[in-house]
């Protein structure tokens, strides 16, 4: 039986990083696969510029159920930007904010998500070499403190990863949610209907179980290729409805 990874994911203000374009920042409305690879990166030490985000980023699937998706909030930034200067290039931005000849400034717009909470499950590919356990355990003693997207995000929470030997997602969910205090459910979990976000590989190869009710599918360029350069590759992701039990309750 497979071995899964399920976690919380909630923080008193998160940003899930979208299209970088000008003075925009936006965010998804749910933590992107290079969010969670980062996540897990930094939970094992991994530093931004050392290597070992590629390989973590290639070893799961994703599936993430929303149980409160937050409220939107619009916040602006001033930062500096570089003088303008024909044939001007800097590796860095500290090197760009040395050169202080003709240095501006700039409005641009931030944009997160209040009070928002979700379960993450990582379904690990098979050959994958980091064990279940050895990132659960990463996840509960991080080496670097954890963030919800920004630095200025701190967790509202412990993730309180746990692994589980399981079949579908749906069975994930609900042995995860069996695991938890009744009280902190009640307090996370928002209205019906439940959303849960999934990689197209789960849901084609059976491992929905009671997932129904496709709301939309679309392609999402978030999964990791080379950290160094900023590449990314696209992967089909499901959203859709999670089944009521018996009598009208969610686990």
């Amino acid at each position: 039986m497979p071995e899964v990874v399920v976690f919380r994911y909630t923080a008193p203000l998160a940003a899930f990083g979208d299209l970088a374009v000008g003075e925009r920042r936006g965010s998804r409305t749910r933590p992107t696969h290079s969010a969670i690879t980062g996540l897990i990166a930094s939970a094992f030490g991994i530093g931004r510029d050392d290597q070992g985000h590629e390989e973590i980023a290639q070893g799961f699937l994703l599936a993430i159920r929303t149980d409160k998706p937050g409220e939107a909030l619009r916040d602006f930034h001033t930062a500096h930007t570089p003088p303008q200067r024909r044939g001007a290039r800097y590796a860095t931005r500290k090197e760009e904010l040395r050169d202080k000849r003709n240095l501006g400034t700039i409005i641009s717009r931030r944009d997160y998500y209040t009070e928002a909470c979700f379960t993450v499950l990582l379904w690990l590919k098979d050959g994958y070499a980091r064990p279940a356990a050895s990132i659960a355990g990463a996840l509960n003693r991080p080496a670097f403190i954890p963030y919800a997207g920004r630095r200025s995000c701190p967790f509202g929470a412990p993730p309180a990863a746990r692994v589980l030997q399981v079949e579908t997602v749906s069975e994930a969910f609900d042995a995860y949610d069996a695991m938890t205090r009744c009280d902190e459910k009640q307090v996370l979990r928002s209205k019906k209907p439940v959303q849960v976000a999934l990689d197209k590989e789960l849901w084609e190869g059976g491992r929905r179980g009671e997932i129904s009710s496709i709301m939309r599918s679309g392609v999402v360029r978030d999964r990791l290729v080379n950290r160094a350069r900023w590449q990314f590759e696209p992967r089909v992701e499901i959203v859709a409805e999670l089944l009521e039990k018996k009598g009208g309750q969610q686990p």
